[in-house]
């Protein structure tokens, strides 16, 4: 039953206070079969009590490579009705992911939340409960310096060496999204964006949780030359399960997203969800880049946490070991 309680007082705040919505809005909330439908209803009833209106469409649950990045085409054209999105697919990012959604963003028509891939512990705890008025403020000033830039660099203790280009998309996922064509992630906290395709080269060492895969014991070493994933080894299960979705899923070699992780309430829990939110962490994603003004289509996008990165644009310090200092 608290659990119900917290979870309204959440939605309640996301609602009216992270996306303003306002009386006669049209909100769109997709969840799929696995999702919490506490979740659910308790964001339909702050939508409701707006003087909002919601319509809630159930798709199916969809596994890596089974159109994890797709609505359906009905959908597709409920999107084009709504003022709001909010994606709560429980199994995949397909009401994130999905095009249709990145193209009524970008022509400023609509504003979206993705809760992809979340459950009530993400609600409640951890980074859910961060300021994001300031939160939001940092990422905007981060947003700023890494438009200005042309290149990255990231490392790491356990041998990450990798470089690539700064495509001219870059997205601040900090918990408002309160305009036409703005984007959040509850709970929330990065900036982030797609490296130009085909420049990303050097050495990935993966050490923090997998999307779809979850933690595992020993780091995973992902060889990667003008954009693609070359091999994977390391930790058994991991590579083993990374290698199989590389040769069976179409373009899931593609590097697709670097993130930069803002949140300081956020858990290291093993939920990849919410460590890349985590203060100094780095995100890595395969896979399709479309969502972020790329050209590479894919039925995956899975995001890969590094712990106590070192990352450099143009030479310049943005975390330090695991230390966000881009502003010191």
């Amino acid at each position: 039953m608290s659990q119900i309680i917290e979870a309204s007082v959440q939605a309640d705040r996301i609602i009216k206070q992270l996306m303003e919505v306002k009386p006669g809005e049209e909100v769109i909330i997709v969840c799929d079969t696995a999702t919490d439908m506490r979740m659910v209803y308790a964001l339909a009833g702050a939508v409701q009590a707006t003087g909002a209106e919601y319509v809630i469409c159930m798709t199916p649950s969809r596994m890596p490579g089974q159109k994890s990045t797709n609505v359906s085409k009905i959908i597709e054209k409920a999107y084009e009705g709504a003022d709001v999105s909010i994606g709560i697919t429980r199994t995949s990012g397909a009401s994130i992911y999905n095009q249709k959604i990145w193209d009524l963003l970008r022509d400023g028509k609509i504003r979206h939340n993705s809760m992809v891939m979340r459950d009530m512990i993400n609600w409640i705890q951890g980074g859910a409960l961060a300021d994001y008025e300031s939160l939001f403020a940092e990422g905007e000033r981060l947003s700023a310096l890494w438009r200005k830039s042309k290149t990255f660099e990231i490392t790491s203790p356990l041998g990450t060496n990798l470089k690539g280009n700064i495509s001219n998309v870059v997205y601040v996922e900090c918990g408002k999204a309160h305009k036409p064509g703005m984007q959040m992630a509850f709970s929330d906290g990065e900036v982030s964006q797609a490296p130009d395709e085909g420049t990303v080269n050097g050495t990935l060492v993966v050490d923090g949780p997998i999307c779809y895969i979850g933690s595992h014991p020993e780091p995973v070493r992902l060889e990667i030359k003008n954009g693609r994933v070359m091999s994977c080894e390391g930790d058994p299960v991991a590579a083993r399960r990374l290698n199989q979705i590389f040769a069976d899923v179409e373009n899931a070699t593609n590097i697709a997203e670097f993130g930069i992780g803002l949140n300081p309430d956020c858990l290291y829990n093993g939920d990849f969800e919410e460590e890349k939110k985590a203060r100094g962490t780095v995100h890595v994603a395969i896979g399709a880049n479309v969502s972020y003004g790329g050209t590479v289509y894919s039925p995956i996008h899975m995001d890969m946490v590094v712990y106590k990165p070192t990352v450099k644009m143009d030479g310049k310090l943005i975390v330090d070991n695991g230390v966000v200092v881009f502003e010191k």
